[in-house]
């Protein structure tokens, strides 16, 4: 369905991608792997057809997809960031998009709604969401349009486990339903439950590519392939390798991002937002603008007046967390209370 040949992006003067073959089949989900940098927005952004090539070529059902405007209507795609009208509901948003795009009745904005499990927050303004259902409301736009070929770049951020879950099985009953289908993700930790095939991208270049064998329900790479997910930070001359689950909070201050554990504070070098992005689905949660804190650890939410919340930890010393009027609806949201 889709043949990608020798395709290269070259930006002031430096090849930032370079992809010699990539083909992907009817009712295939291939995962992209690779971190930040290396060059999975735009791979997405070139299938997609936003961006010119500098060489190559994507065709897709033997047409070029830069040369053939009918053919990107085909193309469904959800972007890293969420794209919303946040002053219109949820309903309008999908609106907007269904009837300007593809002139879809109004049922298939309400349908899509239901799939993504928003039927009863229709009329709730977008920015009034919590994230991860701003997400499931991003994602809703792709089901419906046409769904030949789904790009879906980072599908998990700022999404929940019971997002990522539904996003699990929506992609596997697209693919099923003959969505050829291509994602983006920084690890394949979520991305194996469902993808058939894993490309690895680093710097621009493929690095490795594998397929993944069926397992029960879905998919699950070889064991070699499960590493531990680890969050690195540095602790005067060691480098440390944190299990998400072994951290406390983290913490910015004075220009820099510390992990904290039970028992050591360490400097990492990834600002607050990319560690929020690379812990999606870990269980992790802003609390505050200067704090990201894991849900498994907090003990109790305290209330001090109508406006003003603390997190208490359930480590020994019952660190309090400052936690935001917004996070806390967010919290309150997510967790039920």
């Amino acid at each position: 369905m889709l043949q990608v040949r020798r395709l290269e992006k070259t930006i002031e003067g430096r090849c930032v991608l370079s992809i010699d073959t990539l083909d992907i089949e009817a009712g295939e989900v291939v995962a992209v792997i690779g971190p930040v940098g290396s060059g999975k927005t735009l791979l997405i952004r070139l299938l997609s057809g936003m961006i010119p090539l500098s060489g190559g070529s994507i065709v897709f059902d033997g047409e070029c997809i830069s040369r053939a405007g009918s053919i990107r209507k085909q193309i469904g795609v959800l972007f890293e960031e969420d794209l919303l009208y946040e002053r219109q509901s949820a309903l309008a948003n999908l609106k907007f998009y269904g009837q300007v795009l593809y002139s879809l009745p109004t049922m298939s904005a309400t349908d899509a709604l239901v799939q993504v499990g928003l039927g009863d927050q229709g009329q709730k303004p977008a920015s009034k969401l919590t994230p991860s259902s701003q997400r499931r409301l991003a994602f809703a736009r792709v089901l419906m349009g046409p769904r030949r070929f789904l790009l879906l770049d980072q599908p998990i951020l700022r999404s929940d486990l019971d997002t990522q879950e539904l996003f699990t099985r929506l992609i596997k009953q697209m693919a099923a339903e003959g969505s050829a289908i291509l994602l983006t993700d920084e690890d394949v930790t979520w991305a194996s439950g469902c993808c058939t095939r894993v490309v690895e991208l680093e710097e621009g270049r493929i690095a490795n590519a594998y397929t993944l064998e069926s397992a029960g329900e879905g998919f699950a790479p070889a064991p070699e392939r499960f590493t531990p997910f680890k969050v690195p930070a540095r602790n005067e001359d060691r480098i440390l390798l944190y299990d998400p689950n072994d951290i406390l909070y983290a913490t910015s201050r004075d220009g820099k991002t510390y992990l904290r554990t039970d028992g050591e504070e360490a400097v990492t070098n990834f600002t607050l937002q990319e560690l929020q992005s690379r812990l999606a689905g870990r269980g992790f949660f802003k609390a505050h603008r200067a704090y990201l804190v894991n849900l498994q650890r907090i003990k109790a939410v305290i209330q001090y007046t109508r406006t003003s919340y603390t997190l208490q930890l359930d480590d020994k010393q019952q660190t309090l967390i400052p936690l935001s009027k917004q996070s806390e609806k967010e919290l309150q949201e997510l967790l039920g209370y």
